[in-house]
């Protein structure tokens, strides 16, 4: 394990600290406030979510209120990061360290948490990489944690050919490669060789070895991470895998940059079943000039991203795009869809930025 500090402050004045909501099951980030130094403290209540499961916003002490009409309830206590030594923070570590049953893709897996932002989201940023290639992206991973987010870069199993005839194959390999139980004969992915147990491990042990973070508050109290203040992204396989573990569970929001996929040669049976996170809290981004660009419309139709395809870099385009979440970059290759620092308004528009 390597942990990393990078200390002072980037663009914002030392020891400088404002405080974000984080969101209820389903709203966006509330309107908490916190103290200028010391512990950053977030909000427990979002803004009401359009879907009805969103709490109210949170009030100027950082508590939010009651929760929403269709609620399922708010975080179970607030957001306590230690910002009085504003740094960045990289922790590395393999899933081997932490789990002695761990047999496949045990890669160095990335955390970073920058404590000299102006405000903390509350939600982390789980990110997914694409075919065969290492945790991250990185330059993700970064660019979230630049904004507020917790960030974790997992390793995961994503060395194999996800293109098949059988449409039921893409979303059972990849649930597998989520959840470790044995849905296709195509992979086997253990238990503990699994997003979901290698993301609770991961928390676990960053609780541990850096408690100024507190990335405790992103476990439940049976030490299962609590998705709702979860979000997945990924680029190219990893944004298929992204949507595909919000179908199975209500995460705070999916963004899938050069992706999803998953409609070639036949159209994957996931991509039209019943999402648990709203479709309204999943975005998809895909670039024009990419030759699999097609196969992302196919998809973003059969999810139903709410919107019409809208160009996000020509003249004019500027958030929220019209409301749309099906967005696309006219003169981008596959490359460029996952390139969020070349492209950040439509990036952060599609992570909840800038936070209320």
């Amino acid at each position: 394990m390597r942990i990393t500090a990078w200390i002072g402050c980037a663009w914002w004045t030392l020891g400088c600290m404002a405080c974000g909501g984080s969101s209820s099951d389903g709203g966006p980030p509330g309107a908490g406030g916190g103290a200028a130094t010391g512990t950053a403290t977030t909000g427990t209540g979002g803004a009401a979510a359009t879907s009805g499961v969103g709490g109210s916003a949170g009030g100027a002490n950082g508590t939010g209120g009651a929760n929403g009409a269709g609620g399922a309830g708010g975080a179970p206590r607030e957001l306590h990061v230690d910002t009085s030594s504003p740094e960045l923070s990289e922790i590395r570590f393999k899933p081997s360290e932490l789990d002695p049953e761990v047999s496949d893709r045990d890669l160095e897996q990335v955390a970073l948490l920058d404590t000299r932002v102006a405000r903390f989201a509350g939600k982390l940023v789980v990110t997914l990489s694409g075919s065969s290639q290492p945790p991250g992206p990185l330059d993700l991973t970064r660019f979230v944690a630049a904004r507020g987010f917790h960030a974790f870069a997992v390793a995961y199993k994503n060395d194999y050919d996800i293109v098949q005839n059988d449409p039921d194959t893409f979303g059972d390999a990849r649930l597998e490669a989520f959840d470790g139980q044995d849905h296709t004969a195509l992979i086997e992915v253990t238990r503990a060789d699994s997003i979901e147990a290698r993301l609770a491990k991961a928390l676990a042990h960053l609780k541990e070895v850096h408690p100024r973070g507190d990335w405790g508050y992103f476990l439940e109290d049976d030490g299962s991470p609590r998705w709702s203040v979860i979000i997945f992204s990924g680029h190219s396989h990893g944004a298929s895998s992204a949507a595909r573990i919000g179908k199975v569970v209500r995460l705070d929001r999916v963004v899938s940059l050069a992706g999803p996929r998953d409609t070639n040669p036949v159209s994957a049976t996931w991509l039209s079943e019943p999402s648990a996170t709203p479709v309204d809290r999943m975005f998809g981004l895909t670039g024009e000039r990419d030759e699999q660009h097609p196969d992302h419309l196919k998809a973003f139709d059969l999810i139903g991203l709410p919107g019409e395809l809208v160009e996000v870099d020509v003249p004019g385009a500027a958030p929220p795009y019209g409301g749309s979440h099906r967005l696309a970059l006219k003169d981008g290759d596959h490359g460029a869809a996952g390139n969020c620092g070349a492209h950040v308004a439509v990036c952060e528009a599609m992570f909840g930025l800038p936070l209320p």
